[in-house]
């Protein structure tokens, strides 16, 4: 359960800009020392001048990116891609600044919408306006939005991901429970079941992946960045953010979640006895759901996210794009291989083959494509791709991201840890805000407050 980041939807899934900032030299708000390399300036169209195949390379964690390659080298005469599989999170990406800053990064590589401003503020990746052709922009329209900084278009979006709750449905009738639609009635579930089979809990409440709380405050209607002026503004601890702290931590406290690692062995354990019967995620979390818990397949089902009042509305945990590292001199290439990925049929059925992805395509037309070829068997044969589009159409709007969130990440996983252990969630939002700012301010930016 990794690639855990959120981003704010487009209109017509939502939306919202990324940053209010208008220009490249605005953009001196995420310090871009040259606002990133421009498609313009490089080269690599789609055929060498030899005849022979462009060749690119392409970095990703995605399951099914040797078939997607393979699928891709066998149609395309033009560009050929050697693949190099790559883990997510912090770890990879920081493989990701180490090669590019060494001048060996690769033409294309996967990155997060919450952490995009991260390599844009680098120069670690180029601006692809010119390169993304007017059919992709078509295809993916409003999506377009996830990886628009200044007016400038520096990824390829894939997938969207809104919020949402699975559970056991076998066991909720079991217990007794009802599909909550409140987060009052995610409580009453939780202390029913923990009376009713102690030892169980309704969701793990993940200590090492602070982006599914970040989500949760989002569908509060949390901002914990925003701008005014030339500074940058962080407030980890506003109204919306506070009351999903202390929701949190009272079902915390009172034992009502579990608090184990995201991928820990005690959790697949549990998720396998029976002990842990709901899981809080983005859409991309349906395919590692069936890994973990095997013993259940066929039982499982997907909800809409819990609100405080009732009315529909969510966050997003996860969710990707496609970016042209500086180092790339085949600057169209890579993106002609970026665009294939994300707007073309057997692209997306050869990702999804299997059950390997349950991602929810940034191109609406692919929506109906990835659910034709996802096995939904171990969801007892339930269309979750609608579920998911209809939960996409609800994530709020007025989240913004700041510049450098693969730090601030970083900055939760200590007090993070410690849920569960005697900390709190409050004081690891204090904490984290605190190392944020520090950390803008060390960066050369403005920060107000």
């Amino acid at each position: 359960m990794t690639h855990r980041s959120a981003f704010p939807l487009p209109a017509g899934r939502t939306s919202h800009r990324l940053l209010a900032i208008g220009a490249c030299a605005a953009l001196s708000l995420v310090s871009l020392t040259a606002c990133g390399s421009s498609a313009a300036t490089t080269s690599g169209g789609s055929a060498q001048n030899s005849g022979k195949p462009v060749e690119i390379t392409f970095w990703t964690w995605t399951k099914n990116a040797d078939k997607v390659v393979a699928e891709f080298n066998k149609t395309h005469k033009d560009v050929h891609v050697t693949l190099s599989q790559t883990v997510g999170g912090p770890t990879g990406y920081a493989k990701d600044f180490a090669a590019i800053k060494a001048g060996n990064g690769p033409d294309l590589f996967n990155v997060e919408y919450s952490e995009l401003p991260n390599f844009v503020a680098q120069g670690d990746v180029q601006d692809i306006t010119s390169a993304v052709g007017s059919s992709a922009t078509s295809a993916l329209g409003n999506s377009m939005q996830l990886t628009t900084l200044g007016g400038k278009t520096w990824a390829v979006p894939f997938d969207i991901e809104p919020t949402v709750f699975y559970y056991r449905k076998d066991l909720f009738q079991k217990y007794n429970l009802t599909v909550p639609t409140t987060w009052d009635q995610f409580k009453t579930d939780a202390t029913a079941l923990q009376k009713a089979a102690p030892g169980a809990h309704l969701i793990n409440f993940p200590t090492d992946d602070a982006s599914v709380f970040a989500s949760m405050a989002w569908q509060a209607g949390a901002q914990w960045f925003g701008t005014s002026g030339n500074a940058w503004k962080v407030n980890f601890q506003d109204a919306a953010t506070l009351k999903a702290a202390a929701y949190w931590q009272g079902l915390i406290d009172g034992g009502q979640v579990s608090t184990y690692l995201s991928s820990s062995p005690a959790l697949t354990a549990d998720l396998n006895n029976s002990k842990v019967i709901g899981m809080i995620s983005g859409p991309f979390e349906g395919a590692y759901l069936k890994t973990m818990a095997t013993s259940s397949a066929g039982k499982w089902a997907v909800a809409p996210l819990p609100t405080f009042d009732g009315t529909p509305a969510t966050g997003a945990v996860g969710g990707s794009s496609y970016a042209v590292s500086k180092n790339s001199t085949h600057t169209a290439a890579a993106v002609e291989f970026a665009t294939w990925m994300s707007t073309n049929a057997d692209a997306v059925a050869t990702r999804v083959a299997g059950g390997a992805s349950s991602a929810l395509p940034a191109d609406p037309a692919m929506d109906t494509v990835a659910q034709k070829a996802f096995d939904a068997s171990f969801y007892g044969g339930q269309d979750i791709y609608t579920l998911n589009q209809q939960a996409a159409a609800t994530i709020k709007t007025g989240w913004t991201w700041g510049p450098l969130m693969v730090s601030t990440w970083s900055d939760f996983a200590d007090p993070w840890a410690k849920l569960g252990k005697g900390g709190t969630i409050t004081g690891a939002l204090q904490s984290a805000q605190a190392q944020t700012v520090s950390q803008i301010k060390a960066a050369g930016l403005n920060v107000q407050g």
